[in-house]
């Protein structure tokens, strides 16, 4: 039985790829390069998000980057909603008794005011944010909390999230509604692949 939930934010439960990608041309402008379509971002992004920058901004620094997206998103965060059946996910991991953990590489601040707009601040037992690579985290997270690997799943949206539930030994669970399409999904051999969080909470 699943008794375990780690759960990714963006694209996941977050309805964002949009103010992503729209606060990710804003930084393009910066230096002067073409905006990229949605088709073109999706191709192309991917976690750790500083291998995405190195190929397509290789003159850009981390500082310079982390800065410009501050500013560019911090006016986009009220713009987020969550996802179909994120609300009802949450409240099925509390009713059940399921501990359901955030793990995610989005900045804190940009959570807790998204989080706390929506109301699902406490629906987490942790909220793991800011995670580059989330593959260096997720042993730790399982023994910190003892957490059984065969009784947790991952639920994410990117092939990031795939290698890294596969890295920490969890069941790991893609779904569709989010930054990875099904094209680029499929050559990290998810386990399971659902529509949607809704999907997933059927599954469960």
């Amino acid at each position: 039985m699943i008794k375990n939930v780690l759960l990714d934010w963006s694209g996941t439960l977050a309805d964002d790829l949009s103010a992503v990608l729209k606060a990710t041309n804003l930084i393009f402008a910066e230096y002067g390069r073409d905006p990229l379509t949605l088709e073109e971002f999706r191709l192309h992004f991917r976690l750790p998000f500083s291998g995405f920058y190195a190929d397509l901004l290789p003159e850009a620094t981390a500082e310079g980057l982390e800065a410009l997206y501050e500013r560019f998103f911090l006016g986009l965060n009220d713009t987020i909603e969550l996802l179909p059946g994120a609300r009802e996910f949450l409240g099925f991991c509390r009713d059940t008794g399921r501990r359901a953990f955030l793990f995610s590489s989005i900045k804190t601040s940009h959570f807790e005011l998204q989080g706390g707009r929506l109301g699902v601040l406490d629906d987490f037992e942790v909220a793991y944010t800011e995670i580059m690579d989330k593959r260096e985290k997720i042993r730790e997270i399982l023994h910190t909390h003892s957490l059984n690997p065969e009784e947790t799943i991952f639920v994410g949206d990117m092939v990031h999230d795939i290698e890294t539930a596969k890295h920490g030994g969890v069941l790991d669970v893609a779904v569709l509604s989010g930054f990875d399409r099904v094209e680029k999904l499929l050559p990290a051999r998810p386990t399971i692949i659902a529509r949607d969080i809704a999907a997933v909470q059927k599954l469960l």
